[in-house]
């Protein structure tokens, strides 16, 4: 074997160090390398357009199906190479290319790489074309290159390149790659480390590595336990009422669903799927809800949790809720929507009851609360700033509430009593407006704003009194309501 003295003296060798001087040095520590190989005059040859470049060139090898894999690795090779690392890969070859000069490039490339990668995530692919390729740069493979298999741990290594560079798609393993590329002295015999400022960074780049390489495929059954349907919709940002969500696309749904909705097969779309549940008088709340929401979510907005409730075919309450969105990338548009249906069981059946005895019931319950999650709370003691919080979470929930099971267009409160009561129950419920309002104007609304911890409990204590008058008013009310029902019954 010739000593590297020799080596840089071969004729074809002397004269590249003549014409490139700032090479001299890369190819005298290459021969050092690589002179007890036998085939070191080889090996040194190939490595010598690297040296003058100092530029290694890799060849990526992989299956179209698992080129987002493939782009992702490169991108995080290049992004940290300072252009030292020349990639050539499939993804970037041009349309363009006839399918004779396409394979005449790859030929090529091959032949001129130093590094060769091939990237293996499922092993239940056909590999023949990327075989091929390994075949290819197998044929011309020097001592001095390096074939290396990015792989699922879950992957075999095929045959023909077992016993080469294996690497598992795991933290430790992926990050000693990385040294290797970046860190480590001679990536090719005779270059300096390409990047060894990014040591620190190599966790984070093998994380990114690992998450690209996809576990092998295989088939995946959801088993949901609640009902749940997938809707895909066209352009969800820009939907203008509730009736728009009746074209969604009912993509899958579960069995649990089309048993919630009453049928045995699906539907196409979401208007034929909800055709079933019954809306007394219009009321169309869950649906008006789940719409606000839907849009907010394609429009990147906040939302609050769906509240109103639908009353399937058995009897049973549902409450709607957005379980997840199906993306186009981590920060992409909308493609579906996951919808999932909570049985509601403290929501009250009322389809029994006489129309005014339900609202007067629901109205009474509200009331309970507004006593005992308002005013019980926040009338009597100046409030903390973290009192005026819960204050304000307090009445918007009740609110939303409200507006979801309780307030229909259609409800006159003042109309469920008579004579003198009903002109009582015009004056509080006046009384509450000029406190808080829609347009968050009233006196508490203001108060709530500026964080006034002192003037806001006084306001709610001037309402206390009429609260237990209206308490008062609307029990005796709901037992007269009863009573009448109840001799309407016995007759």
């Amino acid at each position: 074997m010739p000593s590297p003295q020799e080596l840089i003296e071969q004729p074809e060798i002397a004269r590249f160090i003549g014409s490139n001087q700032s090479a001299a040095d890369e190819v005298n520590r290459a021969a050092q390398e690589l002179a007890d190989r036998p085939d070191a005059a080889v090996a040194l040859k190939k490595l010598l357009p690297a040296l003058a470049n100092k530029v290694v060139r890799v060849f990526f090898s992989y299956k179209k199906k698992d080129e987002a894999a493939a782009v992702a690795v490169v991108d995080v090779l290049r992004e940290s190479s300072a252009e030292k690392l020349d990639i050539t890969y499939q993804a970037e070859f041009t349309q363009e290319m006839s399918g004779m000069e396409w394979r005449e490039l790859i030929h090529e490339r091959i032949r001129q790489a130093n590094w060769f990668i091939l990237l293996l995530p499922d092993p239940s692919d056909e590999l023949d074309w990327c075989l091929f390729e390994t075949g290819l740069f197998e044929a011309q493979r020097t001592s001095a290159d390096r074939l290396i298999c990015l792989h699922h741990p879950d992957t075999a290594i095929p045959n023909p390149i077992e016993g080469y560079q294996a690497v598992a798609a795991t933290i430790p393993e992926v990050g000693r790659f990385l040294r290797m590329v970046f860190v480590e002295d001679n990536p090719v015999a005779g270059l300096p480390p390409i990047n060894r400022a990014i040591d620190k960074r190599i966790p984070e780049l093998a994380g990114r590595i690992v998450e690209a390489i996809r576990a092998p495929k295989r088939k995946v059954y959801r088993d949901m336990f609640v009902p749940w349907i997938n809707i895909r919709l066209e352009e969800p940002g820009t939907l203008k009422a509730k009736e728009s969500l009746d074209s969604a696309s009912v993509l899958d749904v579960n069995k649990e669903a089309l048993a919630l909705f009453g049928f045995r097969q699906a539907k196409g779309t979401f208007g034929e799927l909800r055709s079933t549940i019954v809306e007394d008088h219009a009321d169309g709340r869950w649906r008006e809800e789940l719409f606000h929401v839907v849009r907010k979510i394609a429009q990147g907005r906040t939302f609050q949790p769906i509240q109103a409730v639908l009353q399937a075919p058995d009897g049973k309450m549902y409450r709607p809720v957005a379980l997840a969105v199906d993306r186009a990338g981590p920060d992409g548009p909308v493609q579906t929507y996951h919808l999932t249906f909570a049985e509601e069981v403290t929501a009250t059946d009322t389809a029994a009851m006489p129309a005014e005895l339900a609202a007067l019931a629901t109205l009474l319950r509200f009331t309970f609360r507004f006593r005992w999650e308002v005013l019980e709370r926040f009338a009597k003691d100046a409030l903390s700033p973290e009192d005026i919080e819960r204050l304000d979470v307090s009445l918007r929930r009740i609110t939303v509430d409200w507006h979801s099971r309780g307030a229909t267009a259609s409800l006159n409160v003042a109309g469920l009593f008579d004579g003198a009561q009903a002109s009582r129950v015009s004056e509080i419920a006046e009384a509450w407006r000029r406190l808080r309002n829609s347009n968050r104007n009233g006196e508490l609304d203001i108060a709530i704003e500026n964080k006034d911890g002192k003037k806001i409990p006084a306001l709610l204590a001037k309402f206390l009194p009429m609260n237990q008058e209206f308490l008062e008013m609307a029990a005796v009310r709901f037992a007269e309501m009863v009573a009448r029902e109840h001799a309407s019954f016995a007759k």
